[in-house]
């Protein structure tokens, strides 16, 4: 264990007591409970950024169209202020990533809390944006042409208890074929801590995530696939959450790369990991 993972087991004890139930005499003070756990989480993501990204809770904005509210939304460094008299104004181009909360999702119907993170990260799928960039000025040769385009926004569902994780990605396979959701509109990342992480892959071999998987791992991927990683050591699926979530496609030119990576990365080249064959495009063709 190095340094940073012993760093998240220790805010891990404070994890823990979020997750548990709530009061008996607070039950009904739904807000104030879920408010509570989002700050947690929103705290704990920001020990693990530089400190030029920020965290803010709010609607993403487009040039043409808006999200839903998210609980938790980082900014990267190319980020403007945008705080306004009345408001802060949170702009597509400059989010790093996009995290909704939602501590329960064990129920899966029309009208769970599951689906509702769903359909709030599909607002976030359905932002369009251009935000590309080649090299630095002066680059040669190959440098050059280090050109890059990331219109669409990752985005994390993170929760403290789910469902099995093969029920999870039927109901998400169900809702496809029902219409309400499409494959473009899933999150890049469900994060259970009672039940590991479930990667959706697709597009995955042309994303930084790519390269965060062992070579025998890679053999294993299909570009559209649920990938359950089944290590339930909750210590363990934090890491793999920071791991993934820093290997993003970044909306700006980052001069250097995470310092975490390699910290994270001897892990995630070990994580137990389920490939389910997800016939999406023949759901899609229905």
């Amino acid at each position: 264990m190095n340094a940073v993972e012993g760093s998240i087991k220790a805010y891990l004890k404070t994890l823990r007591i979020i997750a548990e139930p709530t009061l008996d005499v607070f039950k009904g003070d739904r807000t104030g409970t879920g408010d509570v756990k989002e700050l947690t989480v929103a705290e704990f993501i920001s020990c693990y950024l530089p400190l030029d990204f920020r965290l803010e809770k709010g609607i993403i904005y487009s040039r043409q169209e808006k999200s839903a509210s998210i609980d938790c939304v980082i900014l990267a460094p190319n980020h403007p202020k945008m705080i306004t008299p009345e408001r802060k104004v949170l702009l597509a181009e400059g989010v790093y990533a996009a995290v909704e909360v939602k501590p329960d999702i064990r129920v899966l119907s029309d009208n769970s809390e599951f689906l509702r993170g769903l359909i709030q990260i599909k607002t976030v799928k359905c932002l369009t944006r251009k935000t590309e960039f080649s090299g630095l000025p002066g680059d040669k040769g190959a440098n050059a042409v280090s050109f890059f385009s990331s219109d669409k926004i990752p985005a994390i569902l993170f929760s403290f208890k789910s469902a099995p994780a093969m029920e999870t990605m039927q109901f998400m396979i169900e809702k496809i074929k029902e219409g309400e959701l499409t494959i473009n509109d899933l999150p890049d990342l469900i994060v259970t801590m009672d039940k590991g992480l479930i990667l959706y892959t697709s597009g995955l071999s042309d994303s930084p995530l790519y390269n965060a998987l062992s070579p025998a791992q890679k053999l294993l991927f299909s570009n559209q696939a649920f990938v359950h990683f089944t290590d339930t050591a909750q210590e363990k699926i934090l890491v793999g959450f920071l791991a993934f979530l820093l290997n993003f496609q970044p909306p700006a030119f980052l001069l250097n790369r995470f310092i975490l990576h390699d910290y994270l990365q001897d892990y995630v080249k070990t994580m137990p990991c389920n490939i389910i064959p997800l016939s999406i495009v023949e759901v899609t063709q229905k």
